[in-house]
């Protein structure tokens, strides 16, 4: 797994890029956003255009993310594809605890002119 994060706004876009399991890749992402929520950095959108696969793994990142950010009150979103990784989150509920888009631009569209925010 490799990824990519980006400033948007409030907003820390991270693009994640092939596998996101429980490997060691996803374990150093997860302490980097540790690290970004203690520097107060509250608001986080989670790209999954380019993910290829879902596990337990990244379940457990989402919701560690979740829970840090709210309590906060920060704010955290999805964008992911109608593709399997999709059928993943809504097999498991995730989209029902996190927001979650199909695309880049729905997401702009909706938080980024401040209808939800």
């Amino acid at each position: 797994m490799k990824y990519e994060m980006k400033d948007l706004g409030k907003f820390k876009v991270i693009h994640i890029i092939g596998n996101i399991d429980s490997s060691e890749g996803t374990k150093i992402l997860d302490t980097e956003i540790g690290r970004l929520i203690q520097a107060g950095h509250l608001h986080f959108v989670f790209n999954l255009r380019k993910t290829t696969f879902l596990d337990s793994g990244g379940i457990s990142l989402f919701i560690h993310c979740l829970c840090d950010v709210q309590e906060k009150q920060g704010s955290m979103f999805i964008i992911a594809e109608e593709n399997q990784v999709r059928r993943v989150l809504e097999i498991v509920g995730i989209n029902r605890l996190i927001k979650t888009y199909y695309s880049e631009k729905e997401f702009n569209d909706e938080q980024l002119e401040g209808k939800t925010v």
